[in-house]
């Protein structure tokens, strides 16, 4: 027979276990103020969220817990990027760090102030400052090549052996081991974007029109008009694009055929990310979405504490940043 104090502990053991079991239904796991309002910049690998805010924090991905910290200059624009064991960002200078401890490296300064991501494989990472592009050997920090470029807004973009940015209306092809340019093309409009796409470099136009081009040539393969200025092209999966536009599109990377469509009545839709068969993307009513990538098909309305955007996923979590707030907050990915 149970007695009733046994019955009460039964009662309150298994709330307990509830509580600390995950969840699935898109609620939040763990919130992580950073020190300042400050947008946030972040990447993920898989065990660690790192931001780049007034500071860089890396975080436990199952917990939220502060794994390191390491005070900057000032405020980033930069974007952390994760090359094997090293993070890389610039502040001022270009810093290589020891992911998972956050020891400096090495540090690479010039004259000029560098706030532009950079961009890295396992051997090199590839800095722009002011108008010239560094490649730097991503263990020691020792100078490769230096290119001049002219000054970019963007990260340049890494596709196998060839690095992409523009300028304007300018496109241009560099050889990632030397810094020699392959190409240089002139499209007739201002690109905003500039994305991987397999085999092709995606091209996203001012005007919102979406073009697939060889990386041989930049030749166009096909377009897309997504008919917006505020356009952005999710990581491909698959064979397959999202297009980030007020609506979002899922387009066959080969032909460039829309698959589906995912729109909702007063809510525009952006800021996608692709994580694992869902897709969360941002609306402008203070919440997010969860998607079927397959289909299209809404799995599950998020709301989200304030406005801000998604920063990174892992197949257990989804990440978002509170804008101008300091808070970082992980999200459940609902289940299917």
């Amino acid at each position: 027979m149970i007695l009733r104090r046994d019955l009460f502990a039964i009662i309150c053991l298994a709330g307990f276990v509830a509580a600390c079991a995950p969840s699935h239904d898109g609620g939040p796991l763990w919130h992580f103020e950073t020190k300042k309002k400050n947008k946030q910049w972040a990447a993920v690998d898989a065990q660690r969220l790192y931001v780049c805010a007034d500071d860089v924090y890396c975080l436990d991905i199952a917990s939220g817990r502060l794994l390191w910290e390491l005070r900057t200059f000032g405020t980033h624009s930069s974007e952390p990027v994760i090359a094997g064991e090293r993070l890389f960002f610039q502040c001022g200078g270009l810093y290589a760090l020891d992911a998972a401890t956050g020891a400096v490296l090495w540090e690479f300064w010039t004259k000029t102030w560098a706030t532009v991501s950079p961009a890295a494989d396992s051997g090199h990472v590839y800095a722009p400052v002011g108008e010239q592009l560094y490649c730097l050997d991503a263990a020691s920090g020792k100078r490769l090549w230096t290119a001049q470029t002219g000054s970019l807004k963007t990260a340049p973009l890494l596709i196998g052996n060839r690095l992409f940015f523009n300028i304007g209306e300018t496109i241009v092809c560099l050889d990632a081991s030397s810094g020699r340019r392959l190409w240089r093309l002139d499209v007739g409009s201002e690109i905003v974007q500039l994305a991987p796409g397999g085999d092709y470099l995606l091209s996203v136009g001012f005007a919102g029109l979406v073009c697939a081009r060889r990386i041989e040539s930049g030749e166009v393969i096909w377009e897309f008009n997504a008919d917006s200025p505020f356009v952005s092209v999710c990581p491909l999966s698959l064979g397959q694009i999202i297009i980030s536009a007020g609506t979002l599109y899922c387009l066959n990377l080969e032909s460039g055929v829309p698959l589906w469509t995912f729109k909702q009545d007063k809510a525009l839709v952006f800021n996608a990310q692709i994580l694992g068969d869902r897709v969360f993307a941002r609306n402008t009513k203070r919440g997010a979405f969860c998607i079927a990538k397959q289909d299209g098909k809404l799995i599950r309305s998020l709301y989200l504490p304030d406005g801000g955007r998604l920063l990174a996923g892992t197949n257990g979590a989804v990440f978002f940043s509170g804008g101008e707030s300091r808070n970082i907050t992980c999200l459940s990915v609902p289940a299917l």
